[in-house]
């Protein structure tokens, strides 16, 4: 028989009469109220649903390629289509799966919960960081889709601005939108963290789990605009002929291997660093004992985001 409530059972009970506990995922119903919400621990779980299926989607372009690798001849695919499908891999698992999955999850659905706080300190810019996730991620799928990248998810020059004749500039847009989501999550972690803590709550008391949250925060914020105007460039290259990167033209092919490591570089720690905070989190639990030397994890935290670059 149907839980639901009647006209005439007082709101929060069920039709017995027994009382229904109200949580973010039976406030509302339907999908408008999960397109418009606000709430951090519902953005948090369409991350999770996005960023599941571009790893799925990213997985399969794996298995495609261990496949291919499995005979020295080529089977499955010719050359060309090998390298596209090694760059679709690299493209979908390091941009929108490795980099937001643990900031945009975790963090989205823990940060406010941890320090006290209600929500995020920007709570509609928080959701449009997932729909810019996704419009820059269905970019990409469709750049991928009508032909695809051949040139490495690195996108290095000059086989990216000059050689390649597949849709890098379509891949790279999409790329540069996604950023944008970066750039707003770790805004609205570090202001949230900085604005929002419970009464009490003084720094050397947050967990490990936020310093590492900060500190990857500060990276998304200093590093994500570097690979999003590097990735521009390479477009403007393409297209214009600027001489950017081309040294036919007076430009240099390394510089763009300097402005794109500036940002993958310390990208590495974007991953590392809140997988760090969960596995001091979970230490500190199951032990039921404090980090030992809790200041200089969380200032380690910090320094590896700041000397990274």
């Amino acid at each position: 028989m149907s839980t639901a409530t009647t006209p005439e059972t007082p709101r929060g009970q069920d039709w017995r009469g027994r009382f229904r506990h109200t949580n973010y995922l039976n406030a509302d119903y339907g999908i408008k109220s999960w397109l418009l919400t606000k709430d951090h621990k519902r953005i948090a779980l369409l991350y999770l649903l996005s960023v599941t299926f571009f790893f799925f989607l990213g997985g399969a372009y794996a298995v495609a390629i261990r496949v291919e690798l499995m005979t020295p001849l080529g089977d499955l695919m010719q050359s060309q289509t090998y390298n596209k499908v090694f760059t679709h891999h690299g493209i979908l698992m390091v941009f929108f799966f490795l980099i937001p999955s643990i900031p945009a999850v975790l963090g989205n659905f823990l940060v406010p919960l941890m320090i006290g706080a209600k929500d995020l300190a920007f709570p509609r810019i928080n959701l449009l960081s997932w729909y810019i996730y996704m419009a820059g991620g269905a970019l990409t799928f469709w750049a991928l889709l009508i032909g695809g990248v051949d040139t490495g998810w690195t996108f290095y020059t000059p086989f990216s601005t000059t050689f390649s004749n597949t849709y890098v500039v379509a891949a790279g847009l999409g790329i540069f939108i996604n950023g944008f989501s970066s750039i707003l999550t770790g805004l609205n972690f570090i202001v949230t963290i900085h604005t929002m803590r419970a009464p009490g709550m003084t720094w050397f008391r947050l967990p490990l789990f936020i310093w590492a949250n900060y500190a990857t925060s500060l990276i998304m914020i200093l590093g994500t605009p570097v690979i999003a105007i590097t990735v521009l460039l390479v477009a403007l290259e393409r297209l214009a002929r600027i001489g950017i990167f081309d040294p036919a033209l007076g430009g240099d092919p390394v510089l763009f291997q300097h402005l794109f490591w500036f940002y993958s570089h310390p990208a590495v720690y974007i991953m590392l660093l809140p997988s760090m905070g969960v596995i001091s989190e979970l230490i500190s639990t199951h032990s039921r004992k404090n980090i030992f030397g809790y200041s200089f994890v969380a200032f380690s935290s910090i320094a590896i985001a700041v000397f990274g670059f």
